[in-house]
């Protein structure tokens, strides 16, 4: 790409065709990346779910006694797998996640920016080798998204404990006027669905603010730390922007497999019957639909940061830098393959 000023201007509908373009383009690196780093893990926390035991099914079925020793060992080994499979997943997250996304992201960057062709062996390397930053890095975004949601949760109660009241007091008194009540029904649904949009908005505006730490480091070379001051560099006056694209781009990861998931519960229900092994197999196939769809919120989320980064300070310099060493690079290896003649 020879020039980014077009970016500068990039609506979150232009990010979003631009990272499926990337996803089309690159489909076969990032699908062996996905293979090795993200597929297997995915298949494996589906398959450890506890919902699909017998441990979990005969705790609700009536129709059977079951002693108390039974029931304590059944929640017992339930907590076990619930606490194994979280433990698991916090693990991967930490680690061969920052990897293969990480591996991502250089191979678009590279394109995009360089013009440069990677390998998936390089990027590999790359990654591990900035594997305890990348975790860091991880690990504060978690905890920021986390602070995030808790302070969500108590404006969400609030929120609960006010409409409540509000509904108490609205139908005493629309007693004497049954249209109040109607019209005060419409007003109060259409806030709470402002209310539950809005939460929807502005946790992905941080979700896709801080999950710019990972371009930050595998990128700029950015530490733990100044990976997320990076993120509040890049991210600012740009909310619409960040939201948008992020929740919008997460819808798309998770429709067909939302889709996928409510087929398969359907058909278990149509029977008549609990069926874990068609249960099991409909969460085996939605999380391998959702792993193979997952890098697709990388690609749009690093087209994401490449428009940011253009918007911010633009891109040009880096790219003349760059053709300035790839030149020097080239006329020291054609010195280097002259040389030998010139003794002669």
């Amino acid at each position: 790409m020879e020039s980014f000023r077009s970016l500068r201007k990039a609506r979150f509908t232009d990010i979003l065709d631009y990272g499926i373009q990337l996803y089309k383009k690159h489909f076969r690196e990032i699908f062996l990346l996905n293979l090795m780093f993200n597929i297997p893990m995915m298949v494996l926390l589906a398959l450890l779910n506890p919902v699909f035991t017998d441990q979990y099914w005969n705790m609700f079925n009536t129709t059977t006694d079951i002693e108390p020793n039974a029931i304590f060992s059944s929640v017992l080994t339930l907590y076990t797998m619930v606490f194994g499979v979280i433990a698991l997943y916090g693990i991967n997250t930490l680690t061969l996640q920052n990897v293969w996304e990480g591996s991502v992201i250089k191979i678009l960057y590279a394109d995009v920016v360089l013009n440069q062709k990677r390998s998936i062996k390089q990027v590999v390397r790359e990654c591990f080798k900035q594997f305890w930053t990348l975790m860091l890095g991880r690990l504060l975004y978690n905890l920021i998204i986390y602070a995030v949601v808790f302070v969500l949760y108590f404006i969400i109660v609030i929120g609960v404990f006010v409409g409540v009241f509000a509904v108490i007091g609205s139908a005493a008194s629309s007693l004497a006027a049954p249209w109040v009540m109607v019209v005060l029904t419409i007003v109060g649904t259409l806030l709470a669905l402002a209310f539950v949009i809005g939460i929807a908005v502005l946790v992905s505006f941080f979700l896709g603010r801080y999950w710019l730490f990972l371009p930050s480091i595998c990128i700029e070379q950015k530490k733990g730390a100044e990976s997320i001051s990076r993120c509040n560099s890049l991210g600012k006056n740009n909310f619409w922007l960040l939201s948008l694209t992020y929740a919008v781009g997460y819808l798309f990861i998770m429709m067909f497999p939302g889709i996928v998931n409510i087929s398969f519960n359907a058909i278990s229900l149509l029977a008549g019957d609990t069926d874990l092994v068609l249960l099991k197999t409909g969460m085996v196939v939605t999380q391998i639909f959702t792993a193979v769809l997952q890098p697709l919120l990388t690609c749009i989320l690093t087209a994401l940061y490449i428009a940011l980064r253009v918007k911010r300070e633009g891109l040009d310099m880096e790219v003349t830098l760059w053709s300035i060493r790839q030149e020097e690079m080239d006329r020291t290896h054609r010195w280097m393959a002259e040389a030998p003649n010139v003794s002669e």
